[in-house]
């Protein structure tokens, strides 16, 4: 992961064989069925990983927002866990919608091809539901941050 080049053909040679690995493997209408089910959940998950990216980047903004005047203490601990756990997640959605190819050994091996699949299906999905707990969680940050915020204003105006 993350190496540019991974899973791309290098030269003219290695991109006939892949042409070559991938026509064989559509021509199986169950290979190509498979094939077709497993990157559409991939697609899924790189949707919802990108919506959530989005909403991420928005709690982000807030918490950043309401870290500039809030002094050290319960408010400012509350603030900075969210602002972590919400930066946690956006590393782990990263991670998910990073481009995955099919290698032309992967072509080859229409049986090992669905296996690969299959994993990165997994992994992601994990890696997805662990951002949107975490997400979650600082969503529960920020509630708690703006109740005590209520809370406190309150209590000085009663006083």
């Amino acid at each position: 992961m993350f190496s540019l080049y991974s899973q791309l053909p290098r030269n003219q040679k290695e991109l006939q064989r892949h042409i070559a690995a991938l026509k064989t493997m559509t021509t199986a209408p169950e290979h190509q069925a498979l094939f077709d089910h497993l990157y559409d959940c991939l697609s899924i998950l790189d949707a919802k990983s990108t919506s959530l990216l989005s909403f991420n980047s928005i709690i982000i903004a807030v918490f950043a927002i309401f870290m500039v005047s809030v002094p050290l203490g319960f408010s400012w601990v509350v603030l900075n866990l969210g602002t972590i756990m919400v930066l946690i997640s956006c590393f782990l959605l990263l991670s998910v919608v990073w481009v995955h190819w099919s290698t032309t050994a992967h072509l080859q091996n229409s049986d090992d091809h669905a296996i690969i699949l299959l994993d990165v299906r997994r992994s992601r999905t994990i890696k997805y539901r662990l951002a949107w707990y975490l997400s979650v969680a600082g969503m529960v940050s920020l509630s708690l941050f703006l109740l005590a915020r209520i809370v406190g204003s309150l209590v000085r105006r009663s006083a």
